[in-house]
C-alpha cells in the first residue's frame, strides 16, 4: 500500500503542475513505442483513457494477473500471454481489457482460473479464442463494454484521443529502456480524485487547480530492461519491483515562457529542488521511494518517475536531447 500511495503522489504532484501549465515500434512522431500498440483496438464507448502491454514476446503470468483475490484453492497454473489493452472509464473503476494469450489453450486455461470469482467481483468476462475479455465497474459500464466487445464496435487506440495519441510521439526515439507499457488518460478533477481516493490520498486544493487546467490529455509509457519480472501481476508493486520508470508528458496551452515561469511557482509549493541535468536544469523531489523530475520543453511538460535518480534522469535526458 505505500508503493501505491507513492505512486499516487507523485501522480498528483504532476497533475497539480499540469493544471498550470526490443520488440517496439515508431508511431508517426518517431517515438518508440511497445509493438503492436497501432494496431491495438478497444471498445467504442465513452472512456476517459487506455494502456497497451507489450513486451515485444510471450511472458509467464498466473492468477495473481487479474488481481481478483483469487483463493487459496483456486487453480495455481500458469500461462502465457502475448499482450493486453485496457480502457478507462470515469472512474479507476471502471475498467474494460482484452487479453490476449499464446494460444487458445493458455487462454482457456486463464479462463478456468478466474471465471468462478468473477460474478463475486462484478465482473463480465468472456473467454473468445485466444482471449479473455473482462469488464468491471458500475453496471452501466459494463453493459457499454460487453456490448461493445458483443458487437465488434472497436476502434484503434489512435482514432480514441487524436491529441493523445499526437502526444505518445513527443516521447523518446531512443529511451533508456525497453517501452513496454503505453497509455493516455483524460485529465479532470473526477478522474483525479478518484485515483486519489483510491488509494486514500487527498491533494490539499487540486479540484481549485483543475478549474484553471489547459492540459487535456496526458500520454505516458513505462520502460524497463526486465519485463520478465513484471509477469506475475500487472500493478504498481511489480513495476517498481522490476526496476521500471514512467515517462509522462503533457501539453499546455500556455506558450513556453509562461509554462517555465509557471512551473518555478508551483516548485517552490510542492517542494522541488533545481537540480542541473546535463546542459540544462530540471525539478527534482522524491516521493517515499521513488523519485520524480520534472521538465518542460517549451510547452511540452514532462515528468519521469522511477527507482532511482539516475533513471529518472537518464528517461528525461532521452527526451531533451534525442
Amino acid at each position: 500500500m505505500k508503493k501505491w500511495k507513492a505512486w499516487a503522489s507523485a501522480f498528483a504532484v504532476l497533475f497539480a503542475l499540469a493544471a498550470v501549465g526490443c520488440a517496439s515500434t515508431s508511431n508517426s512522431g518517431g517515438a518508440l513505442l511497445p509493438e503492436g500498440i497501432e494496431s491495438a483496438e478497444i471498445p467504442q464507448v465513452d472512456s476517459k483513457g487506455y494502456l497497451y502491454f507489450n513486451p515485444g514476446y510471450p511472458i509467464v503470468v498466473s492468477g495473481g494477473l487479474f488481481n481478483l483475490g483469487l483463493s487459496d484453492d483456486a487453480p495455481s497454473e500458469t500461462v502465457s500471454m502475448e499482450r493486453a489493452t485496457l480502457i478507462l472509464g470515469s472512474t479507476t473503476a471502471n475498467i474494460g481489457a482484452s487479453l490476449e494469450f499464446s494460444s487458445v489453450g493458455d487462454s482457456q486455461s486463464a479462463w478456468n482460473m478466474v471465471k468462478d470469482t468473477l460474478d463475486a467481483k462484478e465482473f463480465w468476462g468472456r473467454n473468445q479464442d485466444d482471449l479473455i475479455l473482462l469488464a468491471t465497474g458500475d453496471q452501466g459500464w459494463r453493459d457499454a463494454v460487453t456490448r461493445a466487445y458483443a458487437d465488434d464496435s472497436l476502434i484503434p487506440v489512435s482514432e480514441h484521443s487524436p491529441s493523445g495519441w499526437n502526444l505518445l510521439s513527443h516521447l523518446p526515439k531512443t529511451p533508456p529502456s525497453k517501452p513496454v507499457m503505453a497509455g493516455v488518460l483524460q485529465l479532470d478533477a473526477a478522474m483525479l480524485q478518484s485515483l486519489m481516493s483510491s488509494v486514500d490520498i487527498e491533494v490539499e486544493g487540486i479540484g481549485n487547480a483543475f478549474g484553471l487546467v489547459r492540459v487535456d490529455s496526458l500520454a505516458f509509457a513505462i520502460y524497463t530492461d526486465d519485463p520478465l519480472n513484471m509477469s506475475t501481476e500487472l500493478s504498481y508493486d511489480s513495476i517498481l519491483n522490476s526496476g521500471s520508470g514512467i515517462l509522462f508528458v503533457s501539453q499546455s496551452s500556455y506558450p513556453g515562457p509562461i509554462v517555465s515561469f509557471m512551473l518555478g511557482v508551483m516548485s517552490d509549493r510542492t517542494d522541488l529542488e533545481l537540480i542541473e541535468l546535463a546542459t540544462t536544469n530540471a525539478r527534482y523531489r522524491t516521493v517515499d521511494d521513488l523519485h520524480l523530475i520534472i521538465k518542460n520543453r517549451g510547452s511540452l511538460l514532462y515528468a519521469s518517475i522511477a527507482t532511482s535518480r539516475e533513471d529518472a534522469e537518464a528517461l528525461i535526458i532521452s527526451v531533451l536531447f534525442d
